[in-house]
């Protein structure tokens, strides 16, 4: 029996007449002179026995004792079951499988719960790949062992954290990406779901940089293809790597601005007009400076004209250049020296051989 469980043990006589019954447990004395004895008291290896006294006639002996019933009492066992998970905070889709450690089970059977709903096949192991956050997993498990009470037990409920995958991406912004040979570039990475992530800078494909958000360089040339290649320690980042779109760089070669001034005469009588025109190389849109002896005159167009030049007088332009990538900027033409003659009045005479004949 269990532990606690009532037990009615029955005398049956044979040549008792009307007898008397004396029980004993272990050889001590107990019940109530009756042909049955209860008791939930026993303890393991207690020995019954009953003592009858006959009234039969010509009884002899008048007393007659019981084979002892020697008992088996197991104790009450408490059965519980423990549930561990191989994960417990997972991203959406992994598959978790939660495993039954039983207690006093015997040989147990198991329903497992999900939210309180029966799921599993009932076996010692339950697989989810389905999970969302939130859900709850417990393992009823009814024990087979002897004694147990109750026979049934329930887990520990595991509360599942379930992070939603995220996709990485990484963007990159340059300071420019159409520019004069030799200029600097910086290039700045922008993560999304990135974490703390870590870089890796291409030019044209093969590693460069130092890993960090961003990477400088002033040896582009035209065509250079520049990416970023970003590593994410966000959770449940799938996949862990994102590689950024390429920055092609237009890179221009440097040019040498120029500005030739060509004069309608550089050899004049005073007070004739002069009419100087400039002629620009790499001057893209240029803007022009005319200087008088090294004093600004002009209206900054393509021509100067004076009609007021004295002799000696130098002229020259100086050009400003919008050409991409000018280098320098300003141009100065050669100077224009102007030869002025003075002005003269013709006169004549008239000589006669005799004036009179």
């Amino acid at each position: 029996i269990c532990s606690g469980t009532g037990v009615t043990f029955t005398a049956t006589p044979t040549n008792g007449g009307t007898p008397s019954y004396q029980w004993q447990v272990d050889g001590v004395n107990v019940g109530t002179n009756s042909a049955t004895y209860t008791s939930s008291a026993l303890t393991n290896g207690d020995v019954v026995t009953c003592i009858m006294t006959s009234t039969a006639s010509c009884a002899s002996p008048t007393t007659a004792t019981s084979t002892g019933i020697t008992m088996t009492v197991n104790p009450v066992v408490t059965p519980s079951v423990a549930v561990s998970a191989s994960a417990t905070t997972i991203c959406a889709g992994t598959s978790v499988t939660f495993t039954a450690t039983p207690t006093n089970g015997g040989a147990p059977t198991y329903q497992w719960k999900l939210n309180g709903t029966n799921v599993g096949t009932g076996g010692t192991t339950y697989t989810n790949a389905s999970l969302a956050n939130g859900n709850t997993i417990t393992c009823v498990m009814t024990s087979t062992a002897t004694c147990a009470s109750p026979t049934t037990a329930t887990s520990s409920t595991i509360t599942m954290t379930v992070n939603p995958v995220v996709t990485p991406s990484v963007a990159v912004s340059a300071s420019a990406t159409s520019i004069c040979s030799g200029t600097s570039v910086t290039f700045t990475a922008t993560p999304t779901n990135g974490g703390t992530p870590t870089y890796q800078w291409k030019l044209n494909g093969t590693n460069v940089g130092t890993g960090g958000t961003t990477y400088t360089n002033a040896a582009l040339t035209n065509g250079d293809q520049v990416t970023c290649v970003m590593t994410s320690t966000a959770t449940c980042a799938s996949p862990t790597t994102a590689t950024s779109t390429p920055v092609t760089m237009t890179v221009n070669t440097s040019v040498t601005p120029s500005v030739a001034v060509a004069a309608s005469a550089t050899t004049i009588c005073s007070g004739t007009s002069v009419t100087f025109t400039a002629t620009p190389t790499n001057g893209g849109t240029p803007t022009y400076q005319w200087k008088l002896n090294g004093t600004n005159v002009g209206t900054g167009g393509t021509t100067y004209s004076n009609a007021a030049l004295a002799n000696g007088d130098v002229v020259t332009c100086v050009m400003t250049s919008t050409a991409t990538c000018a280098s320098p900027t300003t141009a100065t033409s050669a100077p224009v020296t102007i030869t002025v003659s003075t002005t003269v009045v013709p006169a004549v005479s008239v000589a006669a051989s005799a004036t009179t004949i």
